[in-house]
């Protein structure tokens, strides 16, 4: 009703407008356009095609995310404006140019591509500028948003695309604001300063310890934050709030210092690159670092030719909502490269019987040692999954629209579940030869997820009161539980690049050799036939499964008393694969086919063990070899395998 009302209205102000004066036609227009819905600048921008010129593709996603949905928007980096300066000046496009001068900046050759004069850019400005241009073709924009770094763009180009404009004569708009900055000393390159940008929530300036003297002025009045990796010039060490030369080769730093007032001097120092990319994450609030000096010691690792991968545990009654998760942390830590070679054991040293001494940490230092042994292994790498943590909230939020009552405002109140799991995974990682603990951490990953579950609407003067947040430890997308522990793995290799220096070394190019025992599937039918019996397994052609291979089926057991829960694997039999198909594969019980039948009902799994040399069966005796060579040695044939159809004689 409001919008029709609007139209009317306009569109006699439209009939009218001819009959009067200049100066009444000026107040008609203004009266026209305050009728006139107001809408986000971003949404008018959106009308027309633009060019998008930025440092790079992640400033310009972010600016995307700020627009309608549907837009026409072509990236250009600021490292191909020169060669194409051209084109964006007299383009009918629109051109945007978002700079975060902490990545680079524009020269002043540029200055016609934006609408504001480069030289009035002080160290410390945002500057948020817009024009229109209008020809008989329509009409295009020019904008302009500038910052110190990517904290002050950010919340530059929010606020630029979420004012509030009428018409296209509102976008036209010059600001230039200043912000507090600090001044960020690095010798560890661009990429770590960008790191540190994304993360962190102040404005900076930044210098290397050569041109360390751009900044000199502000060193003195701001708040200095060192990001530092070995080696660190002389004329850094004394300035720094504390004295490197007290660190041993593989330990690490944060702390900071009081200089008067609300400014600091900020160290964070990392033996080794990735280790300063842990205190990024780690200090990503830099009022967050310590007085006290916090000092990190990382283990060095050497030349790793074998990493073994002891089954992780998990937790027997989240198993079918996580899914095979010592496989899950294999092939991740084994992408990963962290050795030359990764394998996973295929049995537990004697006399245990299975990982569970392994996976909790309670493992003696001979049994490390033995399984290292046989395994040839230089590492060994152990952990579990130790539980979730759960939590659900309901909250309420509040947001409101204009009513057609000129008192009153639509009030919406939404009330959402905010449902969170929490993956806790243990690890631990041993040194082969003398089983002593080399590394040792508890690592949580975390999966979100936010759904309405209601929608109100009320018309009033002033705001309805909300209802308090209500919290509960149920969560009821059970799908959280799997994006939980894939996080927590995630989380593990992040942690192993950052806390563990690994040492780099010359590696030729491998394959990585996985024992035929991690291959295994579940056993998804039975069927019995008059003289054998068949099960299908779904695993097929895609994990390399062919016709002749061997599996040895198995039950897991659960055998509960008042020390322990241990699990077990009672054999059932061996079957051998009879036909392949691209995800599954049909295989003959060649022993063990009435334990089969009996425990058909139950969770069945079958474990490749080996291609077989022969398999049973009668064969007639022959005087004379057919088929032999000149020699009279025989050829070999191959073995003869059971078909589907086929029936003993």
């Amino acid at each position: 009703m409001r919008l029709r009302f609007q139209l009317s209205v306009v569109t006699l102000f439209a009939i009218l407008l001819s009959s009067f004066s200049a100066a009444q036609r000026d107040i008609l227009r203004d009266i026209a356009r305050a009728l006139k819905e107001p809408r986000p600048a971003s949404e008018l921008l959106a009308q027309t095609p633009m060019f998008v010129v930025t440092n790079d593709e992640t400033l310009f996603n972010l600016f995307r995310t700020y627009l309608p949905p549907v837009h026409a928007a072509e990236f250009v980096s600021l490292r191909q404006l020169p060669s194409r300066i051209d084109e964006l000046i007299v383009t009918e496009r629109s051109v945007v140019v978002i700079v975060d001068r902490s990545r680079g900046d524009l020269t002043i050759e540029q200055r016609y591509v934006v609408p504001y004069d480069l030289t009035l850019i002080r160290r410390q400005d945002v500057v948020i500028a817009c024009d229109v241009l209008r020809d008989s073709k329509g009409t295009c924009y020019r904008v302009f948003i500038s910052a110190p770094s990517y904290a002050g763009l950010k919340t530059a180009i929010e606020r630029f695309c979420k004012r509030l404009v009428r018409e296209p004569r509102d976008m036209r708009m010059q600001e230039a604001t200043p912000v507090a900055v600090c001044v960020v000393i690095t010798n560890a390159g661009q990429e770590f300063v960008n790191a540190f940008a994304e993360r962190t929530n102040v404005n900076f300036v930044w210098a290397t310890p050569e041109t360390i003297s751009r900044v000199q002025d502000l060193l003195i009045t701001e708040t200095e934050i060192y990001l530092l990796i070995p080696p660190v010039p002389v004329s850094i060490r004394e300035r720094l709030p504390f004295n490197l030369k007290l660190l041993a080769p593989n330990q690490s730093l944060a702390v900071k210092k009081n200089k008067g007032g609300d400014y600091w001097q900020v160290l964070l120092y990392g033996s080794f690159p990735q280790a300063l990319l842990g205190l990024l994450r780690r200090y990503a609030d830099i009022s967050n670092v310590p007085e006290e000096p916090v000092v990190i010691t990382h283990p060095v690792i050497g030349s790793i030719k074998r990493l073994l991968i002891v089954p992780f545990g998990d937790i027997v009654y989240y198993r079918d909502r996580v899914g095979d998760f010592a496989a899950q942390v294999f092939r991740a830590v084994q992408n990963e490269r962290f050795a030359n070679e990764t394998v996973m054991p295929t049995k537990p040293p004697e006399p245990l019987y299975d990982w569970s001494p392994f996976q909790d940490g309670t493992i003696e230092r001979k049994y490390l040692v033995d399984l290292a042994k046989v395994n040839e292994a230089d590492l060994i790498l152990a952990g579990r999954l130790a539980g979730f943590d759960t939590q659900s909230i309901r909250t309420q939020r509040l947001s409101s629209r204009p009513s057609p009552a000129a008192d009153k405002q639509i009030w919406e109140i939404a009330t959402v579940r905010i449902e969170t799991a929490t993956a806790r995974l243990q690890v631990w990682l041993y040194e082969g030869k003398t089983g002593e603990v080399v590394w040792s951490k508890t690592i949580t990953g975390t999966a979100n997820k936010e759904s309405v579950e209601s929608v109100r609407q009320v018309e009033a003067t002033k705001p309805p009161s909300l209802q308090p947040d209500r919290v509960s430890m149920f969560i009821s997308d059970e799908k959280l539980y799997a994006s939980a522990a894939t996080a927590a793995v995630a989380e593990l290799l992040t942690t192993m690049r950052e806390e563990i220096n690994w040492l780099v070394q010359p590696m030729p190019q491998v394959i990585v050799k996985v024992f035929p025992t991690v291959i295994e599937g579940l056993v998804g039918g039975v069927e019995v036939d008059k003289d054998a019996v068949f099960i299908y397994i779904d695993i097929g052609q895609n994990q390399s499964i062919k016709v002749g291979d061997a599996f040895r089926v198995y039950r897991e057991v659960t055998v509960k008393t008042e020390r322990k829960t241990v699990r077990l694997e009672e054999d059932l039999g061996e079957a051998i694969v009879v036909a392949v198909y691209p995800e599954a594969c049909k295989a003959r019980m060649i022993f063990g086919a009435d334990a089969v039948i009996r425990w058909k009902e139950s969770a069945l799994r079958a474990r490749l063990t080996r291609a077989p040399e022969k398999v049973p069966a009668e064969q007639p005796k022959e005087t004379k070899p057919e088929g032999s060579n000149q020699q009279g040695e025989r050829k070999p044939s191959p073995p003869i395998l059971p078909a589907p159809s086929e029936k003993k004689p």
